[in-house]
C-alpha cells in the first residue's frame, strides 16, 4: 500500500510539473506573438519621428533658400552622417599618415549613398518655390532625396514615385506613409493600421 501512495505521489508530482511547463510555454507563445505584432508598429512610430523630422528639415531649407538669394541648389552639411570619412578635398590636407593615426580613409564609405554624398558635397536641387526636388524622375531619386534630407538608411521602408502627382511616397509595413509632393513641397503623414498581424 505504501509503494502504492509513494507511485501515485510521483505521478502527481509529474502531471504538476507538465501542466506547470504547459502554462510557461503558453505565457512565452504569448509574449512571442504579441513581440512579433509589434514590430511593423515600431517602424510606423519611427515613420511618425522621420515625418517630424522631414517638416523641421524642409521647413530650414526654405528659409536658408530664402535668405541666401533663392539659389537652385543648397549644400546640406550633415557632419555626423559619415563621421569616418574625408573628401576628397580634405584627404589633400591631410597626409596619409595624419589620415591613418585619425583612422580616416579618403572616400571609404559605408554605402553607395555616402560614397555619393562625399563626393558630391551633398549638394540638393531645389525647386523654384524653394523647395528639395530629387535628382532622378524615379524610384532611386525619391531614395536618394530621402538619404540627403534625413541621413539615414530606408530599413524595412517601400519607396515608390508617382510621376502624374510628382509624390515621393515612403511606406512602412503597417501601411503607415508618408508623401512628399517636392513641386509644392507638400509632406503628408497617414497612419497605418495598428490592428494588422
Amino acid at each position: 500500500m505504501l509503494k502504492q501512495q509513494q507511485a501515485e505521489g510521483d505521478l502527481i508530482k509529474v502531471y504538476g510539473r507538465m501542466i506547470a511547463i504547459g502554462v510557461l510555454l503558453l505565457i512565452l507563445a504569448t509574449l512571442g506573438f504579441r513581440h512579433l505584432n509589434s514590430i511593423p508598429s515600431m517602424t510606423g512610430k519611427s515613420l511618425a519621428l522621420e515625418h517630424n523630422r522631414l517638416l523641421n528639415i524642409t521647413a530650414m531649407i526654405k528659409s536658408q533658400w530664402l535668405s541666401t538669394g533663392r539659389p537652385k541648389q543648397l549644400l546640406l552639411n550633415w557632419k555626423s552622417m559619415a563621421p569616418d570619412v574625408l573628401t576628397n578635398s580634405q584627404a589633400e590636407e591631410y597626409e596619409v599618415s595624419q589620415a591613418e593615426s585619425l583612422n580616416m580613409a579618403p572616400l571609404q564609405a559605408k554605402d553607395e549613398f555616402d560614397t555619393q554624398l562625399v563626393a558630391t558635397g551633398n549638394w540638393i536641387s531645389l525647386s523654384n518655390k524653394g523647395w528639395p526636388v530629387i535628382n532622378s524622375l524615379d524610384v532611386m531619386g525619391c531614395e536618394r532625396l530621402w538619404y540627403q534630407l534625413l541621413a539615414t538608411q530606408l530599413n524595412d521602408i517601400a519607396v515608390s514615385y508617382d510621376a502624374d502627382t510628382h509624390v515621393c511616397r515612403y511606406l512602412a509595413e503597417d501601411s503607415t506613409s508618408i508623401s512628399y509632393q517636392f513641386s509644392t513641397g507638400r509632406i503628408l503623414f497617414f497612419q497605418g493600421d495598428s490592428t494588422k498581424g
